[in-house]
């Protein structure tokens, strides 16, 4: 798991759509006390997988660890990172330099797009298996 995210995180940042401008690290103990460490307190082999991170900014306030940090399950860690999509910046470009401008720019919350990717996975096997049984008309 560990390598398939720096994998994933690599391809993104590589490929100029992500950049990563913040990153904590923290870990609820088994009695629930909450430690954390920016990228600076590592050691320098820990850091090795962490190259494509140029600068941190001290995004994250005490406040935002500690509330994310509420959410860790005991004795599990978890990487608090801030990134930028960086795409986005470039379609904002495209977009002026065509005299259009941006009404809206927003993330869609975590729930709502799981339940449509589930909601599109359930439709998917329902055509594939011509259920009838699978849509509210049929």
């Amino acid at each position: 798991m560990k390598s398939e995210f720096i994998l994933g995180l690599t391809s993104a940042i590589g490929g100029g759509s992500l950049r990563v401008i913040d990153v904590t690290f923290v870990h609820k103990d088994a009695q629930g006390n909450l430690s954390s460490y920016e990228l600076a307190e590592l050691e320098e082999h820990e850091l090795v997988a962490y190259d494509l991170v140029d600068e941190t900014r001290g995004l994250l306030s005490v406040g935002d660890i500690a509330k994310i940090g509420a959410r860790v399950s005991a004795n599990c860690s978890a990487v608090l990172m801030v990134v930028e999509h960086t795409w986005t910046t470039h379609l904002e470009q495209a977009v002026l330099a065509a005299s259009g401008r941006i009404v809206v720019h927003e993330r869609v919350p975590s729930d709502v797009a799981m339940a449509a990717l589930e909601h599109d996975r359930a439709s998917r096997a329902c055509d594939r298996e011509g259920d009838q049984s699978c849509f509210a008309d049929g």
